[in-house]
């Protein structure tokens, strides 16, 4: 059952890529969604065996390599924070594959879009069920090689293939961090296995080292401030792949780390501060430049990376259950965001700016409902899945003491008002609003069926999903997680976060209607923005805050640069000099004519050579320890031995 749950989407995706000629497009799609439907039922399972049940399983496959004291075992670890994830991964996938069979029945290479979205979920079971750093790694390179197939899917045009090589070329900057991570934990903890790191990490300088290596990956992966560059762009690619990176899988995936290695981040308290700092000023970032986009899949994008914000925060403050928690929640309502905002899009010619959108109310009523709902869940309604994990996040933050807690209450509450803003922006402009658009972009009424039941199903998880999940992750007492995750007992606040008083506690849910305020004020267009200042800060702003701009000009230009000066110094210099071509070219024309010009054909000429050759061997044989060791000439003690060899050579020299 468990190697199955992992397999399933491995044995869909060969199928469908390689038997997709045959198969056709139909045979592809029940192939893959099969091959999902099967591991989340699996995962389900998983889930009741081992996060209930608590029945922890290694399953051995074998070992994989090993070199002087590194010996890696293909061991698959299934525990309560696998079959978290697994349950998470698994669920919105299939939901991702049975919609794609409706979104793009159209699209004549579908087999092979299946494919690489089965890759793309295997790649991501790998990562969550390895039982060392170095299997994850695998799991975490192939979800990012996936990822580059799928956002540039639709190669023929030239801002998805740009797309693609960004996020590709982002990531390896995180993954290079995350490579010398894995190799600080090898050296100072001599093991890379996530067992043992509880055991072996302790409070020591190379443990901030360790943690700050882990947190490069992480800001790459999980799009933090600084490497997010790459994850607005991914919106070029189809409206699947865009829900199923921003609902479950890659950018989940430095959270899952941050939450697998939480011995040692529970053994670094400025590591913990940075994550702090990090996640609230990513949320801050990302719901600014989400309050001005008129993408309507750019906004949902810059929502995920705001509640990635909050997932790290909750790191930082030592609550990686409440972290995870919040992303399986997330899972289901931005997931149920980003299909209804595809069938929106797929209704309207494909168009996906707010501002040739409206009156959507009308002809797609299912969808206008999905979203508000999937919209309420993020704003945390109560009741709904986004109000227990997401206020549970700003009680920790109030609960917690110290610079920190305060830090980050103030920003997450900024960033909570902000949310609401550009939440309903979206919703009025796109549903509410009277149709703007051209005859031929007018929505179009109806929904398939392989399209609307995932929307049904996402909308149940963004139902139930928080309340049926919080005494068991979050709950006082709760033994769900068992040695999972690692948490100090000096270093959490869940049970304060209890205490808090009742106006604080409500307090996120009256910003709801000061966001709703805003959003029908902000709608297009923004009625300031004539005005020189407000102009200056919404062109700043929909810039993505010079992002963009500091990266191409102040790093990636000067690095060319240097590559340019490096090819002319080194590599059309030293090594062409001393690389193979160099060797060949000076044995060529330099040593092979001055070789040929000493074969003169006189006797005497090779007479005087071999006299030559003779009396230095002489020397040497007179003299040995002068060749061994300069210094000891002036000690050698000459012996008969000597005595003869210079009699010898008073006699060879005239």
């Amino acid at each position: 059952m468990y190697f199955c749950a992992v397999m399933a989407p491995f044995l869909g995706s060969a199928l469908a890529g390689l038997a997709g000629r045959w198969l056709g497009a139909r045979g592809s799609g029940c192939v893959s969604v099969l091959g999902l439907f099967s591991s989340a039922l699996l995962s389900a399972l998983i889930w009741h065996e081992v996060a209930l049940g608590g029945s922890i399983v290694t399953l051995s496959l074998g070992s994989w390599f090993a070199a002087s004291t590194v010996h890696v075992e293909w061991n698959l670890c299934f525990d309560a924070l696998t079959a978290c994830m697994m349950i998470t991964v698994t669920g919105v996938s299939a939901c991702v594959h049975l919609y794609t069979l409706g979104y793009m029945q159209a699209d004549p290479h579908l087999p092979r879009f299946l494919s690489y979205l089965s890759l793309f979920t295997g790649g991501m079971l790998i990562l969550v069920t390895a039982s060392d750093l170095i299997s994850l790694m695998v799991g975490w390179e192939l979800i990012g090689v996936c990822s580059y197939l799928l956002i540039g899917f639709w190669f023929h045009r030239l801002s998805a293939t740009k797309a693609a090589q960004k996020a590709v070329l982002v990531n390896r900057v995180s993954d290079t961090g995350l490579l010398i991570g894995l190799f600080r934990a090898w050296w100072y903890l001599g093991s890379t296995d996530h067992s043992l790191l509880a055991t072996t990490s302790t409070t020591a300088y190379y443990t901030d080292w360790i943690c700050f290596a882990l947190l490069a990956g992480v800001l790459g992966k999980s799009a933090q401030v600084g490497l997010h560059v790459w994850l607005a762009d991914r919106m070029e690619g189809p409206t699947p792949v865009s829900a199923l990176i921003h609902a479950a899988t890659l950018v989940t995936a430095g959270v899952y780390l941050v939450a697998r290695t939480s011995p040692l981040w529970e053994c670094s308290a400025i590591g913990r501060q940075v994550l702090v700092f990090v996640g609230a000023v990513t949320s801050v970032v990302a719901a600014t430049m989400g309050l001005v986009q008129n993408d309507m899949k750019r906004v949902i994008a810059y929502s995920t990376c705001s509640q990635l914000g909050y997932m790290t925060v909750a790191c930082g403050l030592s609550h990686y259950s409440l972290a995870i928690y919040h992303l399986m929640t997330h899972a289901c309502f931005k997931a149920l965001l980003f299909l209804g905002a595809g069938v929106a899009i797929h209704a309207t010619a494909d168009v996906q700016d707010l501002r040739r959108q409206g009156g959507a109310h009308q002809a797609l009523p299912l969808v206008w409902a999905c979203l508000l709902l999937g919209t309420l869940s993020l704003l945390g309604w109560p009741f709904l899945a986004g109000y227990y994990s997401k206020d549970a996040i700003l009680e920790l933050a109030w609960a917690t003491p110290g610079a920190a807690g305060n830090y980050a209450y103030v920003v997450l509450m900024a960033v909570a008002a902000l949310t609401r803003a550009y939440s309903f922006r979206l919703l009025v402009a796109a549903f509410v609003e009277p149709a703007n658009a051209r005859r031929l972009e007018v929505s179009v009424p109806g929904v398939p069926l392989t399209m609307a039941l995932p929307l049904a199903v996402l909308s149940l998880g963004s139902i139930i999903a928080g309340y049926a999940l919080s005494d068991a992750l979050i709950g006082w007492g709760s033994l769900f997680w068992q040695s999972s995750v690692f948490t100090a007992p000096g270093t959490i606040y869940a049970i304060d976060r209890h205490m808090i008083p009742v106006w604080a506690a409500w307090l996120p849910v009256a910003t709801v209607f000061i966001g709703l305020a805003y959003g029908i004020a902000f709608v297009w267009p923004l009625p300031w923005c004539a005005e020189p200042v407000y102009k200056s800060i919404y062109l700043f702003l929909l810039a993505r805050w010079q992002f963009d701009y500091v990266w191409n000009q102040q790093i990636a230009a000067p690095v060319l640069k240097m590559g340019a000066q490096t090819w002319l110094a080194l590599d059309k210099g030293v090594l062409e000099l001393l690389g193979p071509r160099g060797l060949t070219t000076a044995v060529t024309s330099w040593a092979v004519p001055s070789v040929r010009q000493w074969q003169t054909g006189t006797v005497h000429d090779y007479a005087l050579v071999l006299k030559v050759c003779v009396v230095f061997g002489l020397m040497a044989l007179a003299f040995p320890n002068w060749w061994l060791d300069v210094g000891t000439l002036g000690g050698a003690r000459l012996d008969a031995r000597a005595l003869c060899v210079a009699a010898l050579l008073v006699i060879l020299t005239p």
